[in-house]
């Protein structure tokens, strides 16, 4: 089975281009972040990250409140670290978990789209990687127009996430440009993977 991972920075694109070749036929577009999402609910990381940041960050029903969680967790690196060494682990487990499954139905191909695709070593669950780039003002540009937030809170989160890693076989997407640029992009590689596919 083909098990595409994609990365990229704040505002390259990565969920937008995961959703093209998912449209193309590669796939569900698995989101990491949506696995991280559901893990709040989980009886062990729910108690894991309690012990960590204290009983205030559930809601009146016993639930993990994201934004709750966030004011405890993003306060510094330390508090940062000890939460991504809850749920990473546990995330790349699930993730691990839905690749398997796909495989066991009979799917050709799964798309796995992480912002910390290398940070959190789910590069090593695929077998061929994507890396969604685009200059920091073109980034700076679409988070405050497209996701409206600040110009100062953009700037923070522009280098925020996996950079590049050297040494790795990557097939890098350019996406300074617009949308059908951006789906022209995704036919190349499409047709460059089942190239491969056919081999």
């Amino acid at each position: 089975m083909l098990i595409i991972g994609i990365s990229g920075q704040t505002g390259a694109g990565k969920s937008t281009f995961a959703n093209l070749l998912s449209l193309r036929g590669f796939g569900e577009n698995l989101e990491v972040d949506a696995v991280g999402h559901e893990l709040l609910a989980d009886g062990q990381v729910r108690q894991s990250l309690v012990k960590a940041f204290g009983a205030d960050i559930l809601d009146t029903s016993g639930n993990v409140c994201r934004r709750s969680l966030g004011r405890r967790a993003f306060v510094n690196s330390a508090t940062i670290n000890t939460l991504n060494g809850i749920m990473h682990p546990a995330m790349k487990k699930m993730v691990a978990a839905r690749i398997d499954a796909a495989r066991k139905s009979g799917h050709s191909a799964i798309i796995v789209n992480a912002a910390l695709l290398f940070s959190m070593g789910i590069d090593t669950l695929c077998n061929r990687l994507i890396y969604v780039q685009a200059d920091p003002e073109v980034r700076l540009k679409r988070l405050v127009h497209y996701r409206n937030w600040t110009e100062e809170s953009a700037r923070e989160r522009l280098f925020a996430q996996d950079k590049l890693p050297e040494g790795l076989e990557v097939i890098l997407v350019n996406n300074d440009g617009d949308e059908s640029a951006l789906a022209a992009s995704a036919d190349r590689v499409a047709a460059e993977l089942c190239r491969e596919i056919a081999a």
